[in-house]
């Protein structure tokens, strides 16, 4: 698994993409994971997101890379943080990759 705060290979400073010889998706993972920065995840207050190299947005960023770019393998990180918050409750209607039409 990818360990959230290192990454799988324990260098601080690569991102996480790179750690996983995927430097080319690192922006857009950032964008994918950009979502954790706009609404609803921004109305949760005390959610910390953390950054490319922590917590929730690390983890969703090492998720997209790990999975060659697909979108929807971020979904459970982005699941993961909106349990935290009762605001995000409805994430899924702003990120086309994770909703179904059963959701």
């Amino acid at each position: 698994g990818i360990n959230a705060e290192y990454g799988v290979c324990g260098k601080k400073d690569e991102g996480m993409c790179a750690m996983l010889g995927m430097e080319l998706l690192e922006e857009a993972a950032k964008t994918a994971c950009s979502a954790l920065e706009r609404s609803p995840f921004s109305q949760c207050e005390g959610l910390d997101i953390g950054d490319e190299k922590s917590g929730y947005m690390a983890k969703c960023m090492g998720d997209y890379c790990a999975c060659a770019g697909d979108d929807a393998c971020i979904c459970p990180t982005l699941a993961e943080a909106a349990e935290t918050c009762e605001a995000a409750s409805n994430w899924k209607s702003y990120v086309p990759a994770c909703y179904t039409s059963s959701d």
